[in-house]
C-alpha cells in the first residue's frame, strides 16, 4: 500500500528528546488526533486514524506524522490542498460516515462522564462543505509580498492559502481583493487580522493593523467594495457603510452590529432554531412564556416568538439594541422583550425564572453554570439547551439533572467540518404525574 507522508516543516525545531517510533493507532482522541501507546503513556499523533500504523517523531504526550505505513480503509483524500499544514482543519482524512458518528459520540462520551442518563443522540446534521459564512484571517508583509492565511497546525507560522474549500462562495470569492487591498495598504514586516462575514446583503468586513497611510485608503476601500462588502472598517474606524449588514432569523431582518456573534453556517443555526421551536411543542410550553438566556441578536428569540412571547436575556448593549429595533419593526410575531444583563454575574433567579414556561439557554463555551443552578432550583417545567462545548454541556446538564430535570432530547450539529467542534442541542423536562401535572415537590 502507498505511504502517507508528512514532511516535517522547516520552522519545526525538535526538542532534545525527540524519538522516531513506529506506532499502531488504538482510537481517536476528543480533538480528532489519533491516540497510540508508548508503553503505559498515552500520544496523540494529528492527521491519523484508528488502526493504522505509522511512523512519528514523539516527544512526551506529543507526536508528528511522518508517514502511514499501513492506512486505515476509513482514510480519505482531503478536499483541501493546504491540508496537513493550514490548522484550520484537523480530519479532512476521514471517511464522513466513520466522522459523523465520532461527533456525536463526543457528546454522549460528555454526558456518560458527567453521569448524566441521556437518550441517544437523535439527530446528527451535517452541511456541505462550503457553507462557512465567517472568517479570522491573518495577513503578513515581507518584502513586498503579501500573506493571507491561517495559522499552520500547531504553530505561529502563516499558510498562505491559494483556496479554502470551507469557506462560502462570497467568502472564497472575496480572497483576491482582500489579498490585492491589503498588499497596498500594509507595509513591510506589518500584520493585520481580518474578520469577515457573509451577510444577507454583502460582506462586513473589519480589518486590525498597524495605521493606515491616507494615500492608501482608496486603492484598499475599490478593493472591498469590489469584493461586494457593504461595510469595512480599520482599527474601529469606518472606511465606508454603502448599506447596514442585515441578517434573517425566523423570518425577522436584524442589523448586524460591528463585532456580533454570528453562527458561522446559517442552515445549521436554522437548524438548531427549528429544534428549539419543536422541542418546546414537545414539552407543552411552545405557547409560553418563554425567556431565552444569552440570546445574542435574537436567532433563537425570533424562531421562538412566532408562537410565544419571548423575553430575551443578553449582556451585550449593542446586541440588545438590535434584537430590540428588529423586534418592534417585524410583525406577526408574539411580544418580544429585550433586557440587558450578565447572566455570568446576575443569573436569573428561581422566582424569576418561575414566570415562565419554559428557558432557553445558548451560552458560550464557558457554559451556564451559574444559571443553571437557578434552573434547577426552580419550578421552570422545560428548558431547551444549546452549547457549542459538549464538556460544559455536559457539566450543566448534571446540574439540571440533579435539580429534577430528565434530559429527553439530544441532537448534535456539525457547523464546523472537518473540526473537533460540535454544537448540541437538548430538551430538558421535569417530571409530570400520570395527570399531567408536575410532580408535587415541584408545585
Amino acid at each position: 500500500m502507498k505511504k502517507h507522508s508528512s514532511q516535517p516543516r522547516a520552522s519545526d525545531s525538535p526538542p532534545e528528546d525527540l524519538e522516531t517510533l513506529t506506532l499502531g493507532i488504538n482510537a481517536m482522541g476528543a480533538q480528532g488526533d489519533g491516540v497510540a501507546r508508548v508503553g503505559d503513556a498515552p500520544v496523540h499523533i494529528p492527521f491519523t486514524l484508528a488502526g493504522e500504523i505509522v511512523q512519528a517523531e514523539v516527544a512526551g504526550a506529543k507526536g508528528r506524522l511522518i508517514a502511514v505505513e499501513v492506512a486505515s480503509p476509513e482514510r480519505v483524500d482531503p478536499v483541501c490542498r493546504h491540508f496537513g499544514v493550514c490548522g484550520g482543519c484537523a480530519l479532512q482524512h476521514w471517511a464522513a460516515t466513520p466522522y459523523d458518528a465520532w461527533k456525536a459520540g463526543l457528546v454522549e462520551a460528555a454526558l456518560a462522564q458527567a453521569r448524566v442518563r441521556a437518550p441517544s443522540v437523535e439527530t446528527r446534521k451535517t452541511y456541505p462543505i462550503s457553507s462557512r459564512r465567517r472568517a479570522a484571517f491573518t495577513a503578513r508583509k515581507d518584502e513586498g509580498a503579501l500573506r493571507l492565511g491561517f495559522n499552520a497546525a500547531r504553530s505561529h507560522d502563516l499558510v498562505d492559502i491559494e483556496e479554502c474549500p470551507i469557506l462560502s462562495p462570497q467568502l472564497a470569492a472575496a480572497l483576491p481583493h482582500l489579498r490585492a487591498g491589503l498588499r497596498g495598504a500594509m507595509a513591510d514586516r506589518g500584520e493585520a487580522k481580518i474578520q469577515v462575514a457573509a451577510v444577507d446583503n454583502g460582506l462586513d468586513v473589519a480589518i486590525a493593523g498597524p495605521r493606515l497611510a491616507s494615500s492608501a485608503r482608496h486603492a484598499l476601500e475599490s478593493e472591498l467594495q469590489a469584493a461586494d462588502a457593504i461595510r469595512a472598517s480599520w482599527n474601529g474606524e469606518a472606511l465606508f457603510i454603502s448599506g447596514v449588514p442585515r441578517v434573517g432569523f425566523g423570518g425577522v431582518r436584524v442589523s448586524l452590529p460591528g463585532g456580533a456573534f454570528l453562527q458561522a453556517v446559517e442552515a445549521c443555526e436554522r437548524d438548531m432554531g427549528a429544534f428549539t421551536v419543536e422541542a418546546l411543542d414537545a414539552a407543552g410550553a411552545g405557547k409560553g412564556p418563554v425567556c431565552d438566556l444569552f440570546a445574542g441578536l435574537g436567532a433563537f428569540t425570533f424562531p421562538v416568538a412566532t408562537r410565544a412571547s419571548v423575553t430575551a436575556y443578553e449582556d451585550n448593549a449593542a446586541a440588545v439594541a438590535a434584537l430590540s429595533a428588529a423586534a418592534k419593526e417585524s410583525k406577526g410575531l408574539k411580544p418580544v422583550k429585550a433586557i440587558r444583563r450578565d447572566l455570568f454575574r446576575s443569573p436569573l433567579g428561581f422566582q424569576e425564572l418561575n414566570a415562565f414556561a419554559a428557558a432557553v439557554l445558548d451560552p458560550p463555551r464557558e457554559g451556564a453554570e451559574a444559571q443553571a443552578r437557578a434552573l434547577a432550583q426552580s419550578k421552570i417545567p422545560a428548558a431547551v439547551m444549546l452549547s457549542c462545548n459538549p464538556a460544559t454541556f455536559a457539566r450543566d446538564a448534571a446540574i439540571l439533572a440533579e435539580g429534577g430535570f430528565e434530559l429527553t432530547r439530544l441532537a448534535a450539529f456539525d457547523q464546523f467540518r472537518y473540526s473537533a467542534h460540535v454544537e448540541v442541542a437538548a430538551l430538558f423536562r421535569r417530571p409530570r404525574t400520570k395527570k399531567g401535572r408536575l410532580s408535587p415537590a415541584l408545585r
